[in-house]
């Protein structure tokens, strides 16, 4: 437990209105209507999360004062897919409880917090679910994106029981135009991506509740991926192309034993779990219609995780939690089938990498007069191995570091209305298995990326600061990171072929980043309320890249406005506008984007039933500028962004008024990867 606020039934309150002791009885926490920031009804859960304090949502990741959320839990359930979220109607949310920073007991790499989500419990709840379908229109290629989900949570006697279910097909289609000019360089070509696929996912689980209060539970997920991405490109005298088909399966075993211990409130929680990633990859690259290259590529992945938490309330005012993790990780590449040809560059390298990661933590967290604080310290060591199956190379690093954490909070004013908030904590990123590779990726027929068997985990030091006014209506943020050998992806011309461009990630120096956010919450009637947010990077840059030194401050300008509109008869809607203005970073410039997009539904049949229309009329897709040396490419997206989304969600409930218990996977998948 961290120093957060929480936001569920009953009256609105602040940041300063919680945070008291989970395991103190007497403490009382104030609660507050989860739909008092952001009418629930007719939206699923991800779009309700974006009216909460300092929480936004920026390429389809959420972010906690403007750092990337390290988890989201929905009723315990940790979720590997934020897709997920897409299941859930907002309707069935009853609190949300955010941690600014993640606390000592979690990795190191998880810095911007965690969003933990209870779902209401019906009146006559034995269980509750829902189910829906939804099919999406894309102005670019007409229907996609179909799918069916549904979710339930049933209890017998001591047996929980969850499960959550995701079946659907993908199809989009993608048109840019791509520029590369430099020294005896001059290339202007039109490129098409098409991308269709099959994806299914499931999550059953299990917990048994025993009369001396002990749970024994055990979680499954299971996830098939199969899509379709090709692209052809044209620059007048040439007609190239790729073609891949994917197979990835994922699945993920949870084994979890809570024991309450003799000391008052003490509890012990062992959790053992297993995660494997399989993946299979055939593609075909042409030139002028001709077959000229051909791979086919095996990737498995392995993730053990082992954890042990005990938990100590020594007095009413304090609570002592200790543990220790430990992460095993071992990664195959197997190229085979492979025709080469000297336009299209593929591996021919089977590797393999393994890693351990282990982690040793003790925390406190408590309450003095009004000041309610949370410290911690954790011991951390990253260990990687990455072995060149051809020659029998291997390469060795280890990382290792003491992080700690601290978090305080004080309400204050007449009405405790207002709230402050100071946090630091300094982070060590998981080891980048996925980009510690000899994988060569490539996105188009002129650019791919590459891996990096030196690459190490960069770490950095983060302080915080927030400011809580007139129970959140409006809300101040100040942020402070500095960064050691971050991880940056440089671009780099290719040798034999001078109009084909790749992006390697590379350890650089550290450098600092400032950040400022303000956000403004009000309701200036009953059937409306409107979030008014900006944040602002203020970065002193001092790198030198491929012989360039860059040596200018950098700013970066996110703005968003989100409107929620709830009328009578059931009718209701949304509607949104996001900007970002054009911002550099070093060899990099992101030309500007905005997006215009909404939402109008009905319910009906008692509220169990609901009908919504998403819309998005307006936008300006990204167009994006890289250097390599003296040379320059600039990449931008054609494709009109008008789209339209049909749903239909039941929401059913019925049977006793209990609590479910489920078990949560530990461990998620990472891709270090370009973002372009």
């Amino acid at each position: 437990m961290h120093i957060a606020y929480t936001c569920s039934k009953g009256a609105t309150a602040s940041r300063g209105d919680c945070g008291c002791l989970a395991h103190n009885k007497q403490c009382r926490r104030l609660h507050h209507q989860s739909s008092g920031y952001g009418h629930r009804k007719g939206k699923p859960a991800v779009d309700v999360l974006g009216f909460l304090p300092n929480i936004s949502r920026e390429n389809g990741n959420f972010k906690i004062n403007g750092l990337s959320a390290s988890e989201i839990y929905v009723d315990g359930v940790k979720l590997s897919d934020l897709s997920e979220l897409n299941n859930i109607p907002g309707e069935m949310i009853d609190k949300v409880q955010v941690k600014y920073l993640a606390g000592a007991d979690q990795n190191a790499s998880l810095s911007g917090g965690t969003i933990m989500i209870t779902l209401r419990r019906p009146p006559e709840g034995g269980y509750y679910g829902s189910i829906s379908a939804n099919a999406d229109w894309y102005r670019s290629c007409g229907f996609g994106n179909e799918g069916i989900s549904g979710m339930i949570n049933y209890r017998y006697k001591g047996l929980s029981v969850y499960d959550n279910l995701y079946a659907g097909a993908t199809k989009v289609k993608d048109n840019s135009e791509q520029t590369m000019t430099g020294d005896n360089l001059h290339t202007f070509l039109t490129e098409s991506s098409k991308f269709h696929g099959f994806d299914f996912r499931n999550r059953l689980s299990l917990t048994q509740q025993f009369n001396s209060g002990a749970q024994l539970g055990g979680s499954y997920l299971v996830s098939l991926y199969r899509p379709h991405p090709s692209s052809v490109s044209d620059n007048e005298s040439l007609t190239s192309s790729v073609s891949s088909r994917k197979n990835i399966v994922l699945q993920e075993g949870t084994l979890r034993f809570l024991q309450p211990l003799p000391s008052r409130g003490s509890r012990m929680e062992l959790t053992a779990d297993y995660l494997n990633r399989h993946s299979r990859n055939n593609s075909s690259y042409f030139m002028n219609s001709e077959k000229t290259a051909v791979i086919e590529e095996t990737d498995n992945l392995n993730l053990w995780k082992f954890k042990a938490d005990f938990i100590y309330p020594y007095s009413r005012t304090l609570v002592w939690k200790f543990g220790a993790s430990a992460q095993l990780i071992s990664s195959k590449y197997t190229p085979t089938d492979i025709v080469e040809s000297d336009r299209f560059e593929t591996s021919d390298i089977p590797t393999k990498t393994t890693g351990f990661t282990s982690i040793v933590y003790a925390s406190a967290q408590g309450r003095v007069w009004k000041l309610k604080y949370s410290a911690g310290v954790n011991w951390q060591l990253n260990r990687i191995s990455y072995e060149d199956c051809s020659v029998d190379k291997k390469n060795t690093n280890t990382q290792w570091s003491i992080n700690p954490t601290v978090q305080v909070m004080m309400p204050f004013g007449s009405k405790m209305n207002h709230a402050l908030m100071l946090s630091y904590k300094r982070t060590l990123s998981d080891i980048p298995y996925t980009a510690i590779s000899s994988i060569i990726n490539w996105s188009d027929t002129y650019n791919y990326t590459v891996g990096n068997p030196d690459l190490k985990a960069q770490s950095a030091d983060i302080v915080m600061a927030g400011l809580s006014l007139l129970r959140n209506k409006i809300n101040l943020t100040a942020l402070y990171a500095h960064s050691h050998d971050r991880i940056y992806w440089q671009t780099f011309q290719n040798k034999v072929t001078p109009d084909v461009f790749y992006t390697k990630p590379v350890n650089i120096n550290g450098q600092g980043v400032w950040g400022f956010g303000a956000e403004w919450m009000e309701s200036p009637t009953k059937w409306w309320r409107f979030k008014l947010s900006g944040r602002i990077e203020i970065t002193p840059e001092n790198t030198t890249l491929d012989g360039i030194h860059y040596n200018k401050t950098r700013f970066k300008e996110y703005f968003y406005f989100n409107n929620n509109f709830r009328f009578g008869h059931g009718w209701g809607g949304m509607l949104n506008v996001n900007f970002e203005p054009t911002y550099r970073t070093l060899d990099r410039t992101y030309h500007a984007v905005y997006n215009v997009n909404g939402q109008i539904y009905k319910t009906i049949l008692g509220d169990n039933l609901q009908v919504a229309l998403d819309f998005t009329p307006l936008g300006n897709r990204r167009k994006l500028d890289r250097q390599a040396g003296a040379n320059k490419v600039s990449y931008k997206y054609t494709t009109p962004v008008q789209y339209v989304g049909f749903s239909l969600t039941w929401n059913f409930s019925g049977g006793k008024k209990v609590d479910v218990n489920v078990v949560d996977g530990i461990q998620d998948y990472h891709e270090t990867k370009d973002n372009r």
